[in-house]
């Protein structure tokens, strides 16, 4: 009896599980710009922001831009994440543009620190009060 309950959950348990489309589905393109934006907003909220604000959440207005509210993305990231196929096609893309700014930050870090090589020349420094 035992064995039998235990294949019968087993086989439970590997059905796909199907969510219906919700209406306002938010279109696979948009879910990409906005997990963009979201992944932005997460990783900047611990940075000090022009008010000298720290641990700010900007999750609100990554909705706003969006005209969503976070019940309509809930719905519909269940729906993505049930279709994974299409929620790792997302992340991918996600992923790209995360990974192009990360180069691009780099790359300017990297420039800042040859430059500043180039232009690092021992300086004597001379105290004014002694002219």
């Amino acid at each position: 009896m035992a064995a039998l309950c235990f294949f019968f959950i087993m086989g439970a348990c590997d059905k796909k599980m199907d969510y219906e489309k919700p209406e306002n589905l938010i279109s696979k393109q948009q879910m990409i710009d906005l997990l963009y934006d979201m992944h932005l907003a997460v990783g900047t909220s611990n940075l000090q922001n022009l008010k000298l604000e720290k641990n700010r959440n900007y999750m609100s207005l990554v909705y706003k831009k969006y005209g969503i509210d976070s019940t309509q993305f809930a719905q519909s990231n269940i729906y993505y994440t049930a279709n994974i196929n299409e929620y790792e096609a997302i992340f991918e893309e996600v992923e790209k543009r995360l990974k192009k700014i990360q180069d691009s930050f780099q790359r300017g870090a990297d420039s800042l620190v040859t430059k500043s090589r180039r232009t690092n020349s021992p300086k004597i420094l001379i105290d004014s009060l002694e002219n």
